[in-house]
């Protein structure tokens, strides 16, 4: 009996979803064989073909589809996903509008814009939720939604806007009040005190609607010098979110030390497998690695490529075609690994976020990780380190909230064990590699912006611009948690902050100061 069209797409969805590539791709060619009028073939074949890396074969799928169906907005978005794998972006980007003019189904413009978001294609992705909006006026999912876009985009009130219009809907809305809290200092006469802590009431204990409140009443308090409230909700919020996964700081601690024993000499440089000389900023979060890629992407010769996982990604392409054993020991593996692969790969997963500019940055933190396996894929390739003073550090750390992305953030103890191991790895890493890591103080760039800048410069084998100092008027979007800050002139409050809280953080004091951290 001949399968009908929803069998063939719920085993292809099946398929993709165990992770069985090459059977969904050869279940769409049945479908494509039996039902060549269903979508679902022609469509899930390309995205079988995207998933194996198979570009032109995805985007020969999107088009066969598109020749008879031209204004199918979901072919038209997987145009748009196709050309932008093959590092297309004026393509990408010409399919991704065909796709918002074409649809007229919010949940759909929903994904068109959650995918120019990924895709750093900001301007797309707010054009993508106001055509949604403006067919479901109101809907607070989609305002949240749209408030991040305007948020990236230093849409400051109008992103403030949005997020009251999602509590005109949802009246306490955990998300919105805490967005509402970052995105302008709280005062006496002018805050969401109240209307936080009322949600707060109402919210079941222990969840993340909860820590959401915490931590904006931890802003919110702190903002206005009442230090002793602020600690007491920031570390409430981190005792709930610490609690909502599992994480062992002990494996962290023991795949750095590997690490370092795998890559015990000299790191030799590979042969120059692209010729690109791409600028990776690295270091822990809140150290200032947002605020020194807009300074440097002010300049004419530099394209801020924001914060990219191709590096990890091209490493586990290296590794997997190292064999099963690799993946069981990366980090011995990494130091065997194919150099030129790597670069190749990175390049590839880089594609149009590359930009046109001679220059690019990596601003992806965690690729301190990978130093001499950068250097190696990339023999022209600066390292660029930033650096803050340990408990300046730890305090911004301890009060971000990444969504999971740093485990090691939420419990002191822990974010004292991994600050340890990190700054061992750095101090090898300079060991083996000298004068191939720059560090780079934040307090310099506070302090002493113009020197700062001039001296990275040389490091970089840039000419010195002026421009570089005026990067609160850089207008790259930035969805990162420093995205209000980076926006405004150095202030120098930040720098000291921690201090306040010095009788709570004392024992990660003693913790990093027996570990051997100078912190005067």
């Amino acid at each position: 009996m001949a399968r009908d069209i929803a069998t063939f797409e719920q085993e292809i969805i099946a398929r993709l979803g165990a992770g069985d590539v090459a059977g969904a791709a050869a279940v769409a060619a049945d479908c494509r064989a039996a039902r060549p009028e269903a979508r679902a073939g022609w469509h899930f074949g390309s995205v079988a073909a995207l998933l194996a890396g198979e570009h032109d074969r995805a985007l020969a799928l999107a088009e066969d589809w598109l020749r008879s169906h031209p204004a199918d907005a979901a072919g038209l978005l997987q145009r748009s996903k196709c050309h932008f794998a093959r590092g297309d972006r004026a393509s990408a980007n010409a399919a991704a509008a065909a796709a918002i003019d074409a649809s007229a189904d919010p949940a759909l413009l929903d994904a068109i814009g959650e995918y120019l978001f990924h895709a750093s294609e900001y301007p797309l992705a707010l054009a993508a939720y106001d055509r949604a909006l403006a067919l479901r006026p109101g809907d607070p999912h989609l305002s949240a939604k749209r408030g991040v876009m305007h948020w990236t985009l230093g849409c400051f009130d109008r992103a403030a806007a949005d997020y009251q219009a999602v509590l005109a809907r949802v009246p306490g809305d955990p998300g919105a009040l805490k967005a509402l809290v970052e995105l302008e200092p709280q005062r006496a006469d002018h805050n969401h005190i109240a209307a936080i802590e009322a949600a707060l009431r109402r919210s079941p204990a222990g969840s993340k609607a909860a820590a959401t409140l915490h931590l904006a009443l931890a802003k919110s308090y702190e903002d206005l010098a009442d230090h002793a409230a602020s600690w007491r909700h920031l570390a409430a919020g981190n005792r709930i979110e610490r609690a909502l996964f599992q994480y062992d700081v002990a494996a962290d601690q023991a795949m750095i030390e590997r690490l370092i024993e795998s890559f015990p000499n000299v790191e030799q440089v590979g042969p120059d497998a692209t010729g690109e000389s791409p600028i990776f900023i690295v270091g822990l979060p809140r150290t200032g690695t947002t605020l020194l890629e807009r300074i440097i992407g002010r300049h004419s010769q530099v394209h801020a490529a924001g914060e990219l996982s191709a590096l990890s990604e091209a490493l586990g392409v290296a590794l997997q075609r190292m064999g099963a054993e690799a993946a069981n020991d990366w980090p011995h593996a990494a130091a065997r690994a194919d150099a030129g692969c790597i670069a190749r790969e990175y390049m590839s997963r880089v594609g149009a976020r590359r930009g046109d500019r001679p220059r690019f940055t990596d601003k992806l933190p965690t690729n301190f990780l990978y130093c001499p396996l950068i250097l190696r894929a990339f023999p022209r390739a600066r390292i660029v380190h930033l650096t803050r003073h340990p408990m300046a550090t730890c305090y911004a750390i301890f009060k971000a909230r990444f969504a999971g992305a740093y485990p090691f953030a939420y419990d002191l103890t822990e974010l004292g064990t991994f600050y340890l191991a990190y700054r061992r790895l750095m101090a090898h890493w300079r060991r083996i590699l000298p004068g191939r890591i720059i560090d780079v103080a934040y307090e310099d760039l506070v302090t002493g912006l113009e020197p700062t800048v001039r001296g990275l410069c040389r490091f970089l084998d840039i000419p010195y611009e002026a421009q570089c100092l005026e990067f609160h008027l850089n207008p790259t979007p930035t969805s990162t948690a420093s995205a209000v800050q980076v926006r405004r002139k150095l202030y120098g409050s930040s720098l000291g902050q921690w201090r306040n809280y010095r009788r709570e953080l004392s024992a990660l004091e003693r913790q990093l100061a027996a570990g051997g951290i100078a912190l005067d």
